[in-house]
């Protein structure tokens, strides 16, 4: 048992993680047998609630989806003293708050405490400029006691909110309830771009996590509201439970991108169709008519989202990582759109066409498409009203692309 590690969703301890011959092995408690009907997509659409143990093809996807990549995932594991490449130990390092309503720990350990943000270490301006400027050393703010996981490539930092605005550090299981992105040192900007792209989604209506932008010590960093937190007026937090689609469809992180044999959109789509609600599908075409827009070309597998909502149904999860990859001169499509792999050939014709591969009515598609490129113009003043910093080059591209689509 030392060696197992106890999965926990909303107060449950519902699976048991093990490995054999380092490779991760998952299986549902009885406690979860007993509460959830056979084929229940509990923690994953790909980890359905079954007897049988589900093996490293889902498990390790699983779990990768929620660990940092890259350079932070070589600290985090040089830090813990084990392998960058040895998922089932860095899990078991830093499990405690992950993406989602998961935690996971050492099977032998207490309950996790209850979800609150009180329970944080009160921090000030400068305890916070410290830990930005060691994100390199110190990805997500880990240390001994703050023992919490991030999926993604880029550095930056999980702090939770106090119910008087100021911020803690998430320390001994307490949730996160923001994520702090300071600049892309090779990509200026990307703040001010991000904040931008995001309040644009905002104003089309679609689902997107909240930002705002804020400065520490020099640096202007972004602050995004995670949409898996609820918190409440008393501090306490209700963790909501979401996974990606490299987690749904059981995909490997090095294979993120369609280029690289990651999902298509046309995946994506069917499950939604077979598992998400009605408008779900609707919503992935506004996004994408939105993604385009904008000029993101790394809206891949990873940076979509299922929402599994506590009365067990499943939406088209907030967007986030939005970012106009364009104006960083980088044309290609994570997900390609009616077999385009560059974003200037998309057309909204294409993107019609897309979506009628989904099973979406052409007539529908159309009007989806077209409703958001008329509501563009307004949507792309708003955002650059409330966003100070953007850079002229930056506005004269989301125009231009806005402009492309409407000819």
């Amino acid at each position: 048992m030392a060696d197992e590690l106890a999965v926990w969703l909303y107060g449950d301890r519902v699976a048991v993680l093990d490995e054999e011959r380092h490779r991760p092995r998952l299986v549902y408690t009885e406690r979860a047998l007993s509460r959830y009907p056979l084929g229940t997509p509990l923690l994953s659409l790909s980890l359905p609630v079954r007897p049988e143990r589900h093996s490293q093809g889902v498990v390790r996807p699983f779990l990768d989806g929620l660990l940092p990549e890259g350079e932070s995932r070589l600290a985090v594991a040089k830090d813990f003293n084990v392998l960058a490449s040895d998922s089932y130990a860095l899990i078991r390092a830093i499990g405690r708050d992950c993406a989602g309503a998961v935690v996971i720990q050492p099977a032998d350990e207490p309950p996790p405490p209850p979800a609150s943000t009180l329970t944080a270490e009160r921090l000030n301006e400068s305890h916070i400029e410290a830990l930005v400027a060691n994100l390199r050393t110190a990805p997500l703010g880990v240390d001994e006691r703050v023992r919490i996981s991030l999926g993604g490539v880029q550095e930056k930092l999980l702090l939770t909110r106090l119910p008087d605005g100021s911020w803690g550090r998430p320390v001994d299981g307490t949730p996160s309830t923001h994520i702090l992105k300071p600049e892309i040192p090779r990509f200026p900007r990307t703040v001010e771009n991000e904040a931008m792209c995001m309040r644009i989604a905002r104003h089309l209506g679609l689902p997107v996590a909240a930002v705002e932008t804020t400065v520490i010590g020099a640096r202007t960093l972004l602050v995004v509201e995670r949409y898996d937190r609820n918190v409440r007026e008393d501090g306490t937090v209700e963790r909501i439970h979401q996974e990606d689609f490299c987690q749904a469809t059981a995909t490997l992180l090095d294979k993120k991108y369609q280029d690289h044999g990651g999902p298509s959109l046309r995946r994506i789509a069917g499950l939604l169709q077979a598992a998400a609600t009605p408008d779900s599908l609707e919503t992935l075409l506004r996004a994408v008519t939105m993604n385009v827009v904008i000029g993101n070309g790394d809206a891949h597998a990873k940076n979509f989202s299922l929402l599994h909502e506590p009365s067990g149904a499943l939406t088209f999860a907030p967007l986030y990582d939005l970012l106009c990859t364009l104006r960083y001169g980088d044309d290609r499509l994570a997900m390609y759109i009616d077999d385009v792999q560059k974003m200037d050939r998309v057309t909204a014709a294409r993107i019609v066409d897309e979506a009628v591969g989904w099973g979406l009515s052409r007539n529908r598609a159309t009007q989806i498409v077209d409703d958001l490129l008329q509501r563009a113009p307004g949507a792309i003043v708003a955002a650059r009203d409330e966003t100070d910093g953007v850079p002229d080059d930056m506005i004269a591209t989301i125009e231009r692309q806005l402009a492309r689509m409407q000819s």
